[in-house]
């Protein structure tokens, strides 16, 4: 998809008490930053405030008012003459990133577990089984990929949110965006997944019996497999940007 291609991105509710242009604008952030994370809004694209008007059926300020917050976040550049662009995704430095993340979910899934009631525990076990069934469902269509993108990111913001260090879940929430970006470039990854159903539940079940220790441990070991599956295909998913061809000297 060229950046001048229409974008056809899922709907989704505001999630915000206020009045009309807040709902507008928090809507266009939520569509926009689903289409930047999945990959529809292509890395490195330019970003037309006209074209998103058109597909979300916003206003240019709603348009322009939700990139100015994905930009904040690193999803979006702004540039000079140029408007705004998705950020690109590079082969190199994946590797500190996506342990920048793990440092960061440790002592949140310590702290979360830690802090776990029953209500949370059913509200995880609720987000695990809707996310499970919509990965065992990806297929080929974008709307399949929107859900898993969506339904993997809520399960892990329950999982996180009993931990009372604010700060800690700001952090992971930059991060983790942008390694959904890189999870997202390729389907192959989803299918990946599939394969690791059985350790999906060992850690669930570890987590609901507030095995802290083991849980840490698994989840260490589950992200040590993703990493390896995504940087030994990452050349192949991450198109990389046209070399400029030299000058030859007079």
């Amino acid at each position: 998809m060229s950046a001048t291609d229409a974008v056809s991105l899922p709907s989704g509710g505001s999630g915000m008490v206020g009045d009309d242009d807040q709902s507008i604008t928090h809507r266009a952030y939520v569509q926009i930053r689903a289409g930047l994370i999945s990959c529809r809004l292509k890395p490195g694209s330019r970003l037309k405030i006209a074209q998103l008007q058109r597909d979300l059926d916003i206003s240019q300020a709603a348009a322009r008012e939700g990139l100015s917050r994905l930009a904040a976040e690193g999803l979006v550049t702004i540039e000079r003459n140029s408007g705004f662009r998705a950020v690109p995704l590079s082969v190199d430095g994946y590797r500190e990133l996506a342990d920048a993340c793990l440092t960061i979910e440790l002592p949140l899934l310590r702290s979360s577990i830690a802090r776990g009631d029953f209500a949370w525990e059913g509200a995880l076990l609720s987000a695990y089984h809707i996310s499970s069934r919509v990965l065992a469902q990806v297929g080929d269509d974008e709307i399949s990929m929107d859900a898993y993108v969506r339904h993997r990111e809520d399960f892990h913001r329950i999982l996180f949110a009993r931990c009372d260090n604010q700060w800690l879940m700001r952090a992971w929430s930059q991060l983790y965006a942008q390694q959904m970006r890189y999870r997202h470039t390729f389907r192959e990854l989803a299918r990946y997944e599939r394969g690791l159903h059985e350790d999906h539940r060992r850690f669930l079940d570890a987590v609901i019996d507030h095995r802290v220790d083991e849980a840490v441990a698994m989840w260490r070991d589950n992200h040590d497999k993703i990493v390896a599956f995504i940087e030994a295909n990452l050349d192949h998913a991450v198109p990389q940007p046209a070399r400029k061809r030299r000058t030859a000297e007079r």
